[in-house]
């Protein structure tokens, strides 16, 4: 690529919000990055008081197992350790357990829904 080339794309990304370009094209490979320039928080959860409990696994999501009451209600008390549910993988069932106790602020999935695995379900407020 001619310095040319170069020196407008760079003017360009200057006045926009982009921090990194990254092109890539058969053999041909570009990485873009500003000097100084923000970069993207290293946690794939913003920082917040709320602490996420992520899916342990690939399945289909259930408040528990049969006979078992549901203990995930937004504003329940929870416990570290504490099982909010379980995901069905197709051999044995995972635990949801929380990592500390509060109380649930926000549940964000439903009985019977596909889950991936590190996907928030719940949000604790500690």
């Amino acid at each position: 690529m001619k310095n040319e080339t170069l020196t407008k794309l760079l003017s360009w990304m200057r006045g926009t919000d982009l921090v990194e370009v990254s092109y890539r094209r058969g053999e041909l490979r570009l990485e873009l990055r500003l000097e100084g320039a923000n970069t993207v928080p290293e946690t794939p959860f913003p920082t917040s008081s709320f602490m996420p409990v992520a899916s342990p696994g690939v399945g289909v999501f259930r408040w528990g197992a049969p006979g078992k009451a549901r203990r995930a209600d937004e504003g329940a008390s929870v416990a570290a350790g504490d099982v909010l549910g379980v995901i069905e993988t197709g051999g044995s069932p995972v635990n949801v357990t929380t990592a500390g106790a509060g109380r649930v602020a926000k549940v964000l999935i439903e009985d019977g829904k596909a889950v991936e695995f590190g996907q928030p379900l719940f949000l604790i407020s500690p």
